[in-house]
Parts: structure tokens; C-alpha cells; sequence
């Protein structure tokens, strides 16, 4: 039967003629530096059961929904390819959504004048929250070719983790989200989780993202704020040993533990973190806060009860800080000179920067859970004079708790000013306010000599209910 056309449409289901087969890609022979490439299909084979090491123990997940193969870099010439291969697509815990490759370098064996042959080395999996993409087509020895820059299908495998940005512009309702309320905080490091979905499938500046088959998603919004970063007590410079170390977050699924990196979360801002689940689910999930260093603490809250599953000092349950502070002013009397002791704020904590003698800082640790540290800052106001006498006069700045007991001091900061910028005492962890304020003194102070300082009217009382 001969095959009849009507107009542009080719009527096969009518004449029954059969369709020719797509072209399938041929064979190439890959060269490099202009030498055939011995073996390179054993090459590809070889890197990929090595990055199934990598799958294996989560050091990267699928994304994509292709299965993970390792691909060589033409470099613009016909034939000639990059000395390494690239394998993926995968997903490097804690980047975006977008699919990554890892890079497996090869290492030259031998070559003869027109054949060149090498072998695999071990896989460069990027850091935690780093990307490795490569540039340019994906070619294979069938003659697959590939473009990484095109978008893929995002199908988040085991393991996977994304932090994404969040402007804030949407509801949880607009987004799907279920409202959640946790909140973890150390005095490097605060979060608050607002909002907690499973859904099948999440929208992303990236593409639309699902979980591949065995693996659930979820996604976990939540507010940051890096405090070593955006509370000056800790902008100081001259350690002693080592600056404070920045606290981790991470998200604890069942079997596997992954830390949010810190270069993907904002100094002050919220996130979406994405991740993936076992499917059907193997126990429960929970986020942390690790504070790192000699005086550690890891507080852990379930995802996305809030059930705390440890149990944090008390004063770590308070906020840090009052959204507003009325500043307050005690005249005080510097020789012949009348100055002002004006608070301008206070801080709660289990840890604060304190200054060690001249120059060198440090971190002071609560002496036991149901403790707090009172931090007040201090400005000095008036004709001040020519003196650094912060390590003295701190001594005679006083705060006393609703008993008539004077808190213990823990420590100061000070520069170049007649009184510290910060006080530190140590009082219980439920106190809710406190008095401040100059007692009597006769100290020797640099290039003054011996000063006598009162108070002129009366201390400032301080609420703490927040």
C-alpha cells in the first residue's frame, strides 16, 4: 500500500505506514590535547559507581530527574574534551534548588603519539552549601550531549536540603504553609520557625520542585538573626585565644543530620528551608542550635509541635532584648564636673563579651541554669574629661536586684571614656526588673589623679518584662 498525503498531514493511522525510528546518537571518539582518549567509556563507569559512595552516605542527593551519571567538558573543539569528568545532576546540602555537578579529576597514565590514557580520582564533593557547575556542553561516548545551564527537572532525593531566600511578601495561607511558633536563641544566634508544610510540590525561582519516589518534602520558614553579626558586643577584635565561633542551626531528620550553612542565612531575615523526609517517615524531626566553643549547649525543639528535647537555661526561654527601650539618665558629679550616666539598653543572657584588664576580650558563661547575665549599656554624657577611666569607674556602677541585693558584677567593656559602655552582673534568671546607678567613690584615674565622684539624683529602675 502506498502511503497518501493530504495536505500536511501524513494520515499513517489510515494507511497503516509505519514511522521511522528516531536517529539515535552515534559513538563518538573523544580526544584530549589532540589525542584519542583510551577507554573513556570505563572512565565514566568507573566515576560513577565512586559517586554512588557519595549518594550513599549523603554527602550529596539526587535532584533531577534523570538518573546521576558522569559526563565529560567539550572545550569548543570538535572532539576535545576537559581533563575531568563532571557527574550529576545532584544537589549539595544546603544550596539552592538547582541541580549541581561534582568534579572527578583524572590523572595521566600513559600516552603514546596518538593515544593518551588515564585514571579516576576520588570525587571533589563541594563543601556543605557550596556549587560546582560546569561550563559549556556535557558530552558522552554514545554521543549524548547535555546543556547543565538549560533548567531541569527538580526532584529532590535523600538527603536533599535547600536554603532559599524569603522576601516576606507572602502569607503562610497565600504560600500553604501552616502557621508554627519555635524559637531557639543563644547570644550568637536566634531563630524563629513561623510556618511548616509537606506539600507535593514546592515553587521555586528555580523550577517546580518534587520529591522523587521513597523521600516526602517538607519545608520549614523561619526567621534568622545572626547576633554575632548584629549586636556590637561582639564587634570587638582582641580575643583572647579565639573569637567566639559562630552557633550552627541544622535540621535533624530521621538517620541524618544536616547543618544550615551560614553564608545562605541572612544576617537579619527569614528562609525557606527545604528538605526531604523518608517516605513513610521513621520517627521524628527536630531543628537545633549548637553553641559552639569550651562552654557548648545544643538545644533541640520538634518540627513542627515545638516540643522542646532538652532542657535549655532558663534565661534562653526570654527574649534578649526589649523591642523598645526608654532611655534613662543619672546626673552624677566627676570632680568639678557634672556628667550623665545615660542607660541606653539592656540585654539578657547565658553568654556575653566581657573585657579582660587593658585590652584582650572574652566570652562570660551563667554560673549555674537558673542564672542570667544583666547586660546594661552605658553612655557617657556631659563635659566629659580627658581620661580613660572605664576600668575604675565601672566598680562604682551598681545594680541591685528587688531584695537589696547588689547584682554580682561578671564583667565590663570599656575604651577610651571616663565610664564603660557595658556592665555585666549576673542575676537570677526570672528577674524582672532592676535599679542602676553611680555609688559614692574616690579613685585615681589616669591623667586626672584622684577624682571623687557621687551621685547627684536618684538611680534609674529598669523593667525587664520581656
Amino acid at each position: 500500500m502506498r502511503c497518501a498525503v493530504l495536505g500536511l498531514t501524513v494520515l499513517l493511522a489510515v494507511t497503516g505506514c509505519a514511522t521511522a525510528p528516531a536517529a539515535q546518537p552515534a559513538a563518538v571518539q573523544l580526544t584530549m590535547d589532540g589525542k584519542k582518549l583510551a577507554d573513556a567509556s570505563e572512565l565514566q563507569a568507573t566515576a560513577e559507581a565512586q559517586l554512588a559512595y557519595t549518594l550513599d552516605y549523603g554527602y550529596v542527593a539526587r535532584a533531577g530527574a534523570a538518573a546521576v551519571s558522569c559526563w565529560f567538558a567539550k572545550t569548543g573543539l570538535e572532539s576535545e574534551v576537559d581533563k575531568r569528568l563532571w557527574c550529576g545532576p545532584v544537589q549539595v546540602p544546603g544550596t539552592g534548588a538547582s541541580t549541581d555537578w561534582v568534579p572527578v579529576p583524572l590523572k595521566e597514565v600513559t600516552k603514546t603519539d596518538d593515544e593518551v590514557r588515564y585514571e579516576v580520582q576520588s570525587p571533589q564533593v563541594p563543601e556543605k552549601g557550596n556549587r560546582s557547575t560546569p561550563s559549556g556542553t556535557l558530552v558522552r561516548t554514545d554521543g549524548k550531549q547535555f546543556d547543565p545551564s538549560k533548567q531541569q527537572d527538580l526532584t529532590a532525593g535523600r538527603d536533599f536540603l535547600a536554603v532559599l531566600p524569603d522576601d516576606g511578601k507572602r502569607s503562610n495561607h497565600e504560600l500553604g504553609l501552616g502557621d508554627a511558633d519555635i524559637k531557639l536563641r543563644d547570644d550568637l544566634l536566634g531563630t524563629a520557625v513561623t510556618g511548616w508544610a509537606n506539600p507535593d510540590i514546592w515553587f521555586t525561582s528555580e523550577g517546580t520542585l518534587r520529591a522523587e519516589t521513597g523521600s516526602r518534602l517538607r519545608v520549614v520558614r523561619m526567621k534568622v538573626e545572626k547576633l554575632n553579626e548584629t549586636d556590637s558586643g561582639f564587634h570587638r577584635t582582641n580575643w583572647q585565644g579565639f573569637a567566639p565561633q559562630p552557633s550552627e542551626l541544622a535540621l535533624e531528620v530521621p538517620g541524618k543530620r544536616q547543618v544550615l550553612p551560614a553564608d545562605r542565612l541572612p544576617a537579619s531575615g527569614s528562609v525557606f528551608v527545604v528538605y526531604t523526609v523518608p517516605d513513610p517517615q521513621e520517627g521524628a524531626e527536630h531543628i537545633t542550635l549548637g553553641t559552639l566553643g569550651a562552654k557548648s549547649l545544643e538545644q533541640r525543639a520538634e518540627v513542627p509541635s515545638g516540643k522542646r528535647a532538652d532542657t535549655p537555661p532558663q534565661v534562653l526561654t526570654r527574649a534578649s532584648a526589649p523591642a523598645q527601650f526608654t532611655e534613662q539618665t543619672q546626673k552624677i558629679r566627676f570632680n568639678d564636673r557634672e556628667l550623665g550616666l545615660k542607660i541606653t539598653g539592656v540585654r539578657l543572657g547565658r553568654q556575653r563579651p566581657v573585657k579582660l584588664g587593658e585590652s584582650q576580650y572574652d566570652v562570660a558563661t551563667i554560673s549555674a541554669p537558673d542564672k542570667a547575665l544583666l547586660e546594661v549599656r552605658i553612655e557617657a554624657t556631659g563635659d566629659l574629661p580627658d581620661t580613660a577611666g572605664g576600668l575604675w569607674t565601672k566598680d562604682l556602677i551598681t545594680v541591685t536586684l528587688p531584695d537589696g541585693s547588689a547584682a554580682r558584677q561578671v564583667g565590663a567593656r570599656y575604651d577610651g571614656g571616663p565610664l564603660p559602655f557595658a556592665i555585666v552582673v549576673e542575676v537570677p534568671a526570672d528577674t524582672r526588673s532592676v535599679s542602676v546607678g553611680m555609688v559614692d567613690g574616690l579613685l585615681d584615674l589616669p591623667r586626672l589623679g584622684k577624682t571623687t565622684i557621687a551621685p547627684v539624683d536618684s538611680r534609674a529602675t529598669l523593667a525587664l518584662e520581656f
